[in-house]
């Protein structure tokens, strides 16, 4: 098992390790490359040389070149551009791994292939089974909108039907009628059970009420424990493949981090992993602090944050504060407008809040006190302006600078609070692909003037920092998982501000392709409080470097997106080769 840094140090101290010198050969040498170190000053260099899993010179072919031996294994970059491995501050690994382990899911992209979906998962279902489709966005139907009660009658009268998307879904009469759902149902704490407001009646439309439902059937796929590790495994290799080589976990529970943990003790981890631990917000101080004690385990490898080592180091608490923006929930200043794509009706609707200032302000409290850093899930501007008030709160009485607080997801910041955050200190991780995939849609609901503050990059950058994630759910294929996962889409659509219909949103918000490629290296290495040890090619940092068929710098901006990578190294050995690659 590899030694943490922190045994390194304490065996080098004792002068049980051998001692290595300045002038000793390298285990691997990268040369004859383009080098974009990444470093304060975006230096270029030609060579990097890695000894012991770790960069010991950067600079000329000839002076690099000056350290091979006999056993040093040697890429030859042939002109191509080096590179950090890239970093995804956001995603949801053993779920997103799972979910195709056993067959492909669809993938729906119109009502008409919805409906045609639903009417053949009938033919083929005994009547009285639910039929599910999950995680289906509106947002991202040519339709631009929720399918409706009656539609999904038309397709499946005789069979339950939920159409889900996230904390909002729509299901049909069948659904209501084996769950006892009628105009008497009352909403559950923090949802609601739309009603048809002439006449009382649901309308099929739910928010955040799906326990409102009877028999629908859970997401656990019955994999054992070896069929979701190999499923790990997989995924983590295709992550491999474009480049990626460490990932933050975004929401994990205690078996998720162990699932890691043995990846890594048996040598199998090829990503490595910052793994925000999933807390739930609920109940009395003293339930909280009992939770928050609790986290760590016997093992202590559970928390707080910073525990564990380079491969598997535990990150901040994950908290989730609202709704969110594909599905019409997201907790909003002013009210989200009337209108069919989120089946609004109310003139005062503004979203859904999950968590009440005082809980809230309770919460981030006892995390700074136990030296937790706190991410949230904040969607909507009014959910960002009640998670910086508790912030800042809590920062009176316990600092949190320093824990580097952060937002997950921040869709629509102001200046207001982007000048908060900068006083704080609070960082933000940010999905790209949402512009991409949805932008046309929402800007088809909130208007030119809400937009202009929709996923502004630029601004963000002139206040703190901000990095690049994916919230990666299902699926496994980069372009067409649910979210699409590719970094390379991500910096591409960071660049030049495209959506997926050919609009492009707030141009002035565009990124430069330095501050595109800090998005997936060096920014979430500082999130996750690691820019001391990845993130840019320096020496004394982790060898995790990439080699690309293209110059990123000089490229059409077109190619970006299309970029392939030809060599992926984590820790100096190569964890995935170009298979046009192999014997070079």
């Amino acid at each position: 098992m590899r030694r943490s840094t922190a045994t390194h140090l304490l065996l080098a101290a004792l002068g049980l390790l051998p001692s290595s010198r300045a002038d000793d050969p390298a285990t691997l040498i990268v040369h004859n490359g383009k080098v974009l170190t990444v470093d304060a000053k975006f230096t270029r260099a030609e060579a990097v040389a890695v000894r012991e899993a770790k960069i010991v010179a950067v600079g000329s072919n000839a002076d690099i070149l000056k350290l091979r031996g006999p056993n040093t294994a040697v890429i030859d970059a042939g002109g191509r551009t080096v590179m950090p491995g890239l970093y995804d501050s956001h995603v949801h690994p053993v779920g997103a791994a799972t979910s195709e382990a056993v067959k492909p899911m669809a993938v729906w992209r119109s009502l008409a292939e919805v409906k045609e979906y639903v009417r053949k998962q009938a033919g083929t279902t005994p009547k009285g089974q639910w039929i599910v489709l999950r995680y289906a966005f509106p947002t991202r139907l040519a339709d631009a909108r929720f399918p409706t009660r009656a539609e999904l009658d038309e397709v499946a009268p005789d069979h339950p039907v939920l159409y889900h998307a996230g904390p909002a879904g729509v299901v049909n009469s069948q659904a209501l009628k084996v769950s006892g759902v009628t105009k008497d149902t009352p909403n559950p704490p923090d949802g609601v059970v739309v009603k048809d407001p002439k006449t009382g009646e649901p309308t099929g439309m739910l928010r955040n009420a799906y326990g409102v439902l009877k028999g629908v059937p859970g997401e656990a796929d019955g994999l054992s424990a070896d069929e979701k590790r190999a499923a790990v495994k997989k995924l983590f290799a295709a992550y491999n493949a474009e480049g990626l080589t460490s990932v933050a976990d975004r929401n994990a529970g205690r078996s998720d981090l162990d699932l890691y943990l043995r990846l890594q003790k048996d040598r199998e981890l090829t990503v490595r992993v910052n793994v925000s631990r999933g807390f739930a917000p609920g109940g009395t101080r003293e339930e909280v602090v009992k939770r928050f004690d609790a986290l760590p385990g016997d093992d202590r490898r559970g928390g707080p944050t910073g525990a564990g080592d380079e491969w598997v180091r535990v990150g901040p608490i994950k908290l989730f504060l609202d709704g969110g923006m594909l599905n019409g929930t997201a907790f909003m200043r002013d009210p989200w407008p009337q209108g069919a794509t989120y089946q609004v009706t109310q003139d005062d609707y503004r979203g859904l809040l999950f968590i009440q200032p005082k809980q809230l302000e309770l919460v981030v409290g006892e995390a700074a006190r136990r030296r937790w850093q706190v991410t949230a899930h904040c969607a909507g501007e009014r959910g960002m302006d009640i998670l910086l008030d508790a912030y800042e709160t809590v920062n009176r009485t316990t600092p949190i600078s320093e824990l580097r607080y952060c937002i997950t997801h921040a869709n629509f910041p102001s200046k207001m609070n982007l000048e908060r955050c900068k006083a704080l200190g609070v960082c933000a991780d940010v999905q790209p692909a949402w512009l991409y995939k949805d932008g046309r849609t929402l800007a088809g609901v909130l208007g030119k003037d809400r937009m202009r503050w929709f996923q502004p990059y630029k601004t963000w950058l002139g206040y703190t920092t901000i990095g690049g994630g994916s919230d990666h759910m299902l699926r496994h294929d980069p372009l067409r998982s649910t979210n699409p996962w590719s970094p390379w889409l991500g910096m591409w659509v960071a660049v030049t501000r495209a959506t997926e219909r050919g609009d492009q949103h707030e141009p002035t918000e565009a990124l430069t392709r330095e501050q595109a490629i800090r998005l997936y290296t060096i920014n979430n290495a500082y999130l996750h409080h690691e820019e001391g040890e990845k993130g840019s090619l320096e020496v004394g940092k982790l060898a995790d470097l990439i080699v690309l068929d293209r110059d990123l710098l000089t490229c059409q901006a077109a190619g970006l997106k299309d970029v392939k990578v030809e060599y992926t190294v984590v820790g100096g050995q190569v964890v995935y080769r170009r298979p046009t690659t192999a014997g070079k």
